[in-house]
């Protein structure tokens, strides 16, 4: 039975296949191939937000703490130790010795603080001012009053007010090489340098980005030599790719194919409950979306068990709240939306009769055209919705482009609706709650709220929570945001995915980071036997 379904499924995958199988025993062992639905947008993690960039950008630069691999427990990285003062607004870090940058010049104090400056401060002369994805740094960092070097190994962060989730912030924040940055200006992004254990050897924009051993690496040296990430958009060729050797990783495999990737003998299908969101998204600027009942009756109108199912292939769970349930704070709302059209359609029609409501309008639902980590079949799922809103009367017209347009374009908040989703960055509630509920990421232009959801009273339980070091205390403020939330029905909450990533059976050592992707330092090639 196994071999007639395998059978089954590789004419589906293999119709489309014209290139010749490799021999495997020519591909260089200590490359590591990788094929990925887009490309990077920057190599500079201060200037990006989307997956595939933080995604390389972690190999190239490192933060003064960062995650112990596979989890968001926060570990030493350039900083060997840390102190908090007694009042919580002093950090004190101190820096590890001999640390060097790919451009062979060596860590120290003034080298964190001009990172952090080019970011905050205005004045500074390397200001990153022409991209509007440092907004989401300067949101995050918005507490951080200075940044000192008090001696050449220790710097201390001052914040404004006690400041909780800076920890998990300073994992992702890139310490870079000044010297670089002088040289290459706006261009750093394309020429990327860091600590980390791979530098960069080549990017094709569009094409591939190769990484290779960084020699000089002051902590354990990696396995592999290089790591080649190639693009290949379409999601039938990253499998036979795959299955012919000419790639060892392939993320974004469809819901569909995985039971393909699960059968054959010479492949493995990697999986792990994924730290993210995907979420349909109400333009509350817009009417009739700034009418609760119209956001409560399309609530009710989207069934997700269905979903869930075929549009996620069971790879996920049914969301109630915006918060995965592996992360803490994770609270179920008091009020929850059944799948129930009948309620939905009496809210359509009561605010119909209150002239809030013309069920002859056409709206614009925007979704990504690219899959993504937590929407795997984008325009499927974007289907479904379509169908269950119509129902109800709320007709929409579906507007597909690839990720990064479709990112800019409800930034700008150019939808009505919009399908999209989040992969929590720091390990804490507050960098889902508050980058996409808070009043500060409400902007158009750099929105990161792209329901522009704006509310004192969640905008002041998120300050407060920020501001508190006790994590029952903040899970209480979080559980109190969960309810508004699911009141206000900003969002349907869709689903919370797994990350699946489809690998070669020799590739072994395949740990998957809740923050997205494989730990690569870790992964390591068998000899065949």
């Amino acid at each position: 039975m196994k071999g007639t379904a395998l059978a089954a499924l590789a004419v589906l995958v293999l119709a489309c296949d014209a290139r010749p199988t490799p021999r495997l025993g020519q591909r260089d062992p200590g490359t590591l191939v990788v094929a990925q639905a887009a490309g990077v947008i920057g190599l500079d993690p201060a200037r990006v937000t989307d997956s595939e960039s933080l995604e390389l950008g972690e190999l190239l630069f490192e933060g003064l703490v960062g995650w112990k691999p596979g989890t968001t427990d926060i570990e030493p990285r350039l900083a060997s130790a840390w102190q908090a003062s007694a009042d919580g607004r002093t950090w004190t870090f101190h820096l590890r010795d001999r640390v060097r940058f790919h451009d062979g010049t060596l860590l120290d104090a003034n080298a964190v603080v001009f990172s952090f400056e080019r970011v905050l401060d205005a004045k500074h002369p390397y200001y990153l001012a022409a991209s509007n994805d440092v907004t989401y740094w300067r949101t995050l960092l918005k507490d951080v009053e200075s940044v000192t070097a008090v001696e050449p190994l220790v710097v201390e962060i001052h914040t404004r007010r006690p400041y909780s989730p800076l920890l998990g912030e300073l994992a992702i924040f890139p310490i870079v090489s000044p010297v670089a940055v002088r040289e290459w200006g706006d261009a750093f992004s394309a020429h990327p340098v860091g600590t980390g254990p791979y530098m960069l050897e080549r990017w094709d924009p569009g094409q591939d980005v190769v990484v290779r051993r960084f020699d000089r690496y002051w902590g354990p040296a990696p396995i592999l030599d290089r790591i080649v990430f190639e693009v290949v958009v379409d999601a039938r060729q990253r499998l036979v790719d795959l299955e012919a050797g000419t790639v060892d990783l392939a993320t974004a495999i469809l819901p569909d194919e995985q039971p393909f990737v699960e059968l054959h003998p010479d492949l493995v299908l990697h999986h792990t409950p994924a730290n993210d969101v995907a979420y349909l998204a109400f333009n509350t600027t817009h009417p009739p979306f700034d009418d609760v009942r119209v956001r409560r009756a399309a609530n009710l109108a989207i069934n997700k068990e269905p979903i869930v199912k075929l549009g996620f292939q069971g790879r996920a769970i049914a969301a109630s709240t915006p918060l995965p349930p592996t992360m803490w704070g994770y609270h179920v709302p008091a009020v929850r939306y059944a799948y129930d059209p009948a309620a939905a359609r009496a809210l359509i029609a009561e605010a119909t009769a209150d002239g809030a409501f013309d069920g002859k309008r056409v709206f614009k639902l925007y979704a990504p055209s690219t899959p993504r980590p937590y929407l795997p079949q984008p325009e499927r799922v974007a289907r479904f919705l379509q169908a269950g809103l119509d129902q109800i009367g709320i007709h929409t017209e579906l507007v597909l482009e690839p990720y990064a347009e479709a990112r800019q374009s409800v930034a700008r908040g150019e939808h009505d609706l919009a399908l999209f989703g989040w992969i929590g960055d720091t390990g804490d509630p507050d960098n889902f709650l508050y980058v996409l509920f808070h009043s500060d990421n409400a902007q158009l232009g750099d929105a990161q709220n792209i329901a522009f959801y704006r509310d004192p009273e969640v905008d002041k339980l998120l300050a407060d929570a920020q501001g508190i070091a006790d994590e029952p205390t903040r899970a209480g403020l979080y559980a109190a945001v969960q309810d508004k939330l699911a009141v206000d029905a900003p969002w349907v909450p869709i689903a919370h995915s797994e990350l699946v990533v489809a690998g070669r059976a020799e590739i072994t050592h395949v740990v998957l980071s809740p923050v997205g992707h494989p730990v690569y330092s870790q992964i390591r090639r068998e000899e065949p036997r």
